[in-house]
C-alpha cells in the first residue's frame, strides 16, 4: 500500500490536474467547515433576510466534499478507461491486464499501491447518507442542537484535514503534458479494499457519535464510539502492517529508524485521537459524578495533571528510543524525546486557555483542553516527524489515569487514605509494566506485545470500575463529613 501521505498539493505535474484541485478545495472548505459554528450565525444575524441562505450554505457545509469527491472519481474513472498516461495515476496504478471496464471500476480505488482514495470516498458518502437520511441539524436550531451541529462540523473539519494530508499523497495525481511510461499494478486484495471501506465508514460514524457523547455526555443507543475507534484502528492497523509483513518483529526499531513504518506511526497517533480522547470524556464526566468537586487544593490536582503529564510522556519517549540504532545513549535519547515533546507540550499549554474562550464548560476545563489540543496537534505533528508516535503510550497512559490520581492530592474528606493507596499502586506498577513492555517491542521481544496491550487495557478499565467500587463507601463519607465541613468554592 502507499505511504501516508507528507502534504497535500495541486498535483505535482506539468500540467492542470483536477482531482488534486479538488482535493485541495476540500482541504481548504475543511477550514471552513471547521469554523462555520462562529462565523455562519454572525453572519445570519446581519442578514436575518437571506435565513434560507444561510440554512443552504450550513447544509453545504458536510455536502460539497462528497460532490467533489464524485467529480474527482469520475475524471479519474475516465482517465483510466481511455488509458490516458497523462495522468500519473493511471501510469502507475493502472491494471497491467485488464480491459477498459475493468480499469474503469476498478482502477481508480481498487488497485495495489493505489493512494487510499476509497477512505475520503466511503466518509463523504456515509456523512451525505446520515444528513439525508438520519437525524439533521443546524446551526440555526435551538439550544443543544445548535451547539451538537458545531460540534459536528469541528470533528468533521478536523478529520477532512487528517484525511487529506495523512492518507492521500498529492504526487499521486499529478498531470503531465507527456505521456507517462506505464507501470501498471495488480487488483488489491478484497481484504484491503474492505479495510479501506470500514476506515472511512466508522470514522464519520465516529464523528457523529462523539459529537453526540460531546454534548450530552452519552450515545445512543447501539451508537458506540468506542466500537467505531476500535474497528477505524484495526483496520488501519492491518493496512499499515501490510507493506512490512515480510518483516519480523525483531526488526522493529529498525524498521522505525528507518522511517520503513510511517503509516504505522500515524495509525498510533490516531489511536489516541479516536480512542484516547474519549475514554478521557469518559472519565472526566465520571470523576465528577462519583468524586464531586474537592473542598480544597484543586489546584493542586491540576498542576499533579500536567506535571505528571510532560514527565511521563517525556520519560517513556526516552525509554523507547534508546533501543533504536541511531540513539547513541540515554543523553541522546532524552534530548530526542525533549525536542518530540517541546511542540507538543506547547499545544496542550495553549489549549489550556481555551476554557477562557468560552469553549467548554466541563469540570476541569483546563485539563479538557489541555489534553484537547495535545490530541488534535499529535497526528499533524507525526505527518511531519513520524518519529513522534513515540510519544503515544506516555500520553495515553496520563490521559486515562491522571484525573483519578489528581483526586488522591486534594482536599477530600470522604475519600480515605487507605483507598487512595488500593487506587494508587496499581495504576503506578501498570504504568511501569506497560511502558517497559512498549520498550521489549522496541527491543525485538515478543513478549512486549501481550504486556503493552494488557496494560494499555487494564489501566483506563481499572480507573472506571475502582471509583464505581468506591461510590457507596464515598456517598457515606460525604454525608458524615457535611455537616461539620463546608464546600471551598
Amino acid at each position: 500500500m502507499s505511504v501516508v501521505g507528507i502534504g497535500m498539493a495541486v498535483g505535482g505535474g506539468d500540467a492542470f490536474s483536477l482531482p488534486a484541485t479538488l482535493l485541495t478545495i476540500i482541504l481548504l472548505w475543511s477550514f471552513i467547515q471547521w469554523s462555520a459554528p462562529w462565523w455562519l450565525p454572525e453572519l445570519a444575524k446581519k442578514y436575518p433576510n437571506n435565513l434560507q441562505l444561510h440554512r443552504n450554505l450550513d447544509r453545504s457545509l458536510t455536502s460539497l466534499p462528497f460532490v467533489l469527491m464524485m467529480i474527482i472519481l469520475l475524471d479519474l474513472a475516465r482517465a483510466h478507461f481511455s488509458n490516458n498516461l497523462t495522468y500519473e495515476h493511471v501510469a502507475n496504478f493502472g491494471l497491467s491486464d485488464s480491459n477498459g471496464v475493468m480499469d474503469l471500476v476498478l482502477g481508480p480505488v481498487f488497485t495495489n499501491g493505489s493512494p487510499w482514495l476509497i477512505i475520503p470516498i466511503s466518509f463523504s458518502a456515509v456523512v451525505i447518507v446520515k444528513e439525508q437520511f438520519g437525524t439533521s441539524y443546524s446551526l440555526f436550531d435551538e439550544g443543544k442542537e445548535a451547539n451538537l451541529r458545531a460540534r459536528l462540523l469541528r470533528w468533521q473539519g478536523l478529520l477532512w484535514v487528517l484525511i487529506l494530508i495523512g492518507f492521500i499523497p498529492s504526487d499521486a495525481f499529478a498531470v503531465y503534458s507527456e505521456p507517462l511510461t506505464f507501470i501498471g499494478s495488480d487488483v488489491s486484495p478484497l481484504v484491503i479494499s474492505i479495510s479501506l471501506i470500514f476506515t472511512g465508514i466508522f470514522l464519520a460514524l465516529w464523528s457523529y457519535s462523539i459529537a453526540r457523547f460531546s454534548q450530552f455526555g452519552e450515545s445512543q443507543k447501539g451508537d458506540s464510539f468506542i466500537v467505531y475507534g476500535i474497528i477505524v484502528i484495526v483496520s488501519l492497523f492491518f493496512l499499515s502492517m501490510d507493506s512490512a509483513s515480510s518483516h519480523q518483529i525483531e526488526q522493529f526499531s529498525e524498521l522505525i529508524a528507518m522511517g520503513e513504518l510511517v503509516n504505522l506511526s500515524f495509525t498510533a497517533a490516531l489511536f489516541l485521537l479516536l480512542l484516547g480522547w474519549p475514554l478521557f470524556l469518559t472519565l472526566l464526566d465520571k470523576v465528577d459524578q462519583i468524586r464531586g468537586v474537592a473542598k480544597g487544593r484543586r489546584w493542586f490536582g491540576l498542576q499533579w495533571i500536567f506535571g505528571y503529564t510532560l514527565a511521563l510522556v517525556w520519560t517513556s519517549g526516552a525509554l523507547l528510543l534508546e533501543p533504536l540504532p541511531h540513539i547513541t545513549g540515554w543523553g541522546s535519547a532524552f534530548w530526542l524525546s525533549l525536542t518530540l515533546i517541546l511542540p507538543l507540550a506547547i499545544a496542550g499549554l495553549f489549549g489550556t486557555l481555551l476554557p477562557m474562550a468560552g469553549l467548554d464548560s466541563r469540570p476541569r476545563p483546563e485539563a479538557w483542553g489541555f489534553f484537547l489540543m495535545m490530541t488534535i496537534s499529535l497526528p499533524l505533528l507525526t505527518i511531519r516527524e513520524p518519529l513522534t508516535a513515540i510519544l503515544v503510550p506516555g500520553l495515553f497512559i496520563a490521559m486515562t489515569s491522571a484525573l483519578l490520581l489528581a483526586t488522591h492530592f486534594e482536599k477530600r474528606p470522604n475519600l480515605l487514605m487507605q483507598h487512595r493507596m488500593i487506587e494508587s499502586i496499581p495504576i503506578f506498577i501498570a504504568t511501569i509494566v506497560g511502558v517497559w513492555g512498549y520498550r521489549l517491542i522496541f527491543q525485538g521481544d515478543v513478549l512486549g506485545i501481550p504486556l503493552a496491550i494488557a496494560c494499555t487495557i487494564v489501566i483506563p478499565v481499572f480507573c472506571i470500575f475502582s471509583m464505581k467500587g468506591a461510590k457507596s463507601v464515598s456517598a457515606e463519607n460525604e454525608n458524615a463529613n457535611n455537616s461539620e465541613i463546608g464546600v471551598e468554592n
